[in-house]
């Protein structure tokens, strides 16, 4: 668990240049929390900058690139795939390399301390570098943690204001920051979850000299109990110590009482509205959002007031309207601008139940221009045009540019997504249900994680999926499953209605439904109808007769030898020809004829996953999900 932080700014190289290659030049690479480009790109650079580092091995940009493109290769391919395994190993070896080319050099220590230590291991490497150039961007978010850390607000102050000179941060996310810190009451306490929302709010602090009283507590960091137990001491909190966790059940009871302890103490906590799903299973009842942040309190309280008061006399909101500035992180600040929308819906219906005409309309200019920087353009939609009962967002509803994306064209006018329907993807159309009271579909709907211990699935270590499958963040990008085929359809018919409300759409009208056998036969065929695999020969194993080109069961006896227990995220493995991942395995797919399902999955072996073969399923279950079909019915 030592990179639970991204470095934000340490991939930023400067005095790059460009050599040929063909047609292609060495790019600077940033990190994937500044800027995220194609797997493609990162290849090429990859390429690219191994050369240069061929050609010179002391050339100091030419290793932070190739390191760089490597670490994003592998942060980028999902968790369990060869892909990333051998891009971990790279950066490893890397980290080795440099390590031998440059000693003694700013490189030479940086690389090899990111790669092998980062925030939770021995600064020896990272302090060395900053003896060498203790301005270099590229270690200035590092120092911040490691000041933040040990409590030392002189150093920290000196980083967070390099940070801020140097122009790390785009404006939109310093903007966020200052107003986030401004909601705070007296002496608070904000949980944050990464790297951008932790680094806003500190820089507010330590540039600006900004709530020096708050205390920003990043939820991956306070698990160090070192760090935790210097920063109890100083709020005057009682030390906690915690028994290190042996399976993923632990650990979420660990994180549980790390977050019960602070809110047991005497300060006021809040949560941003960033790291809010880390907090809801356990202490959402007891959360009240205040714009963007949640407030920890054991009594209700008026939270449209202060929502009011925040809007109205505390945060600065011009930059949402236009932004003066150029940053490579501009996406990322405009994907944390999307954080206002909950509580601007909940103040714009109380402008209108209290007849404030003016500040409505005021609003609803900023709720129209962050909705289409954040992709929440459908709800904010129907809420301003009042064609349906306005609801709440906890989470952007639609990801237009990548549901488009993800589409892949199987005949004339239909479309098939790439990628199974995730837990991610569903969570938010029951959310949607839920919140816009449509209780009895939600009902419908619902997950029944009750089937994970029923009848031939009725086995101990299906426990933990039955408690977490379906809710905890580390799932999000698995297929969702355990739902019913009226569940299916609902979604589809919900997924429509979203598309067609989008204002920057493709296509005028489309209607998105389950495939028809005939239509996924094809598509999972990659155009042949007839064929009864996505692989080469129709070989399930790779030439080497080790690794496994789908997830299925491998014996009776045995699930995990294909790299996946259960299911896995449904970017694993290689597509088809067509692009389609998890044709064969993973999860049976509904089509749609009721009861019918085709292309097996992780419980299956491997001759029952075959497209040549059916599954049936009357209720919901583990080992069925589905895939949708986008048709064009206008262009």
């Amino acid at each position: 668990m030592k990179h639970l932080f991204i470095g934000l700014t340490f991939l930023t190289c400067f005095n790059s240049f460009a050599q040929k290659d063909g047609d292609q030049k060495p790019e600077t690479v940033y990190s994937i929390v500044k800027e995220e480009r194609a797997l493609k790109w990162y290849e090429d650079q990859l390429r690219l900058w191994k050369a240069e580092v061929d050609k010179s091995p002391k050339n100091g940009t030419a290793w932070t690139n190739y390191y760089a493109s490597a670490r994003a290769l592998r942060n980028t391919n999902p968790h369990g795939s060869e892909e990333r395994k051998k891009y971990t190993e790279l950066c490893a070896q890397i980290a080795g390399e440099v390590q031998k080319a440059m000693p003694n050099t700013f490189e030479g220590y940086f690389i090899p301390f990111i790669e092998n230590e980062g925030a939770w291991g021995n600064p020896e490497g990272l302090l060395k570098a900053a003896a060498i150039n203790p301005d270099d961007p590229r270690l200035l978010d590092e120092m911040l943690i490691h000041y933040a850390m040990e409590r030392n607000q002189q150093q920290f102050d000196v980083y967070g204001q390099k940070m801020f000179n140097t122009n790390e941060l785009p404006v939109g996310l310093l903007n966020w920051g200052y107003n986030v810190v401004s909601e705070l009451d007296e002496n608070a306490i904000l949980f944050t979850i990464g790297d951008n929302d932790t680094y806003a709010a500190w820089i507010m602090q330590a540039a600006k000299k900004m709530r020096r009283d708050i205390t920003v507590v990043n939820t991956s960091l306070i698990e160090l109990e070192g760090y935790r137990n210097r920063l109890l001491k100083e709020l005057g909190y009682p030390p906690l110590t915690v028994k290190e966790p042996e399976s993923d059940e632990e650990y979420l009871q660990k994180k549980k009482q790390i977050y019960a302890h602070f809110f047991q103490g005497k300060r006021p906590v809040y949560v941003a509205t960033t790291a809010i799903s880390l907090f809801e299973k356990d202490f959402g009842d007891k959360l009240y959002l205040t714009g963007l942040a949640y407030k920890y309190s054991d009594s209700n309280f008026d939270n449209t007031a202060v929502i009011r008061r925040n809007y109205e006399k505390r945060y600065l909101l011009d930059y949402l309207k236009e932004v003066f500035s150029y940053n490579i992180g501009d996406l990322k600040a405009q994907e944390f601008n999307g954080m206002y929308v909950p509580s601007m819906i909940k103040l714009y219906k109380h402008y209108s139940e209290t007849e404030e005409t003016l500040k409505k309309q005021e609003l609803e200019l900023l709720l129209l221009k962050v909705s289409e920087q954040s992709g929440q353009q459908s709800e904010v939609f129907e809420l301003l045009s009042e064609q349906n009962k306005p609801v709440s967002i906890l989470s952007a509803v639609l990801d237009l540019k990548t549901l488009e994306k993800n589409m892949i064209p199987v005949n004339g006018n239909i479309y098939m997504d790439k990628y199974e329907v995730t837990n991610g993807d569903y969570s938010k159309f029951l959310n949607n249900l839920k919140i816009s009271g449509q209780t009895d579909l939600y009902q419908s709907a619902l997950y029944d994680s009750t089937q994970w211990i029923k009848d031939k699935y009725a086995v101990s270590f299906n426990d933990p999926m039955m408690n977490l499958y379906h809710w905890h963040p580390a799932y999000q990008d698995y297929p969702a499953v355990c739902i019913s085929y009226e569940g299916a359809k609902a979604y589809c018919e919900w997924l429509t209605k979203q598309y067609n409300l989008q204002r920057k759409r493709t296509f005028t009208q489309v209607v998105f439904r389950l495939p028809t056998e005939q239509e996924w036969r094809t598509a999972a065929g990659s155009g042949d109808s007839k064929a009864i695999t996505p692989f080469p020969n129709n070989e399930i194993k790779e030439p080497d007769g080790k690794h496994y080109r789908g997830n299925i069961r491998t014996s009776k006896e045995r699930f995990f030898d294909d790299g996946g227990f259960h299911q896995v995220k449904v970017s694993s493995y290689l597509p088809n020809k067509l692009g389609l991942y998890n044709t064969l395995g993973n999860v049976s797919e509904m089509i749609s004829t009721r009861g019918k399902a085709i292309g097996g999955s992780w419980y299956d072996l491997f001759e029952d996953c075959t497209f040549d073969k059916t599954q049936t399923y009357s209720n919901p279950d583990p080992a069925v999900g589905f895939r949708v079909v986008m048709e064009i019915i206008e262009k």
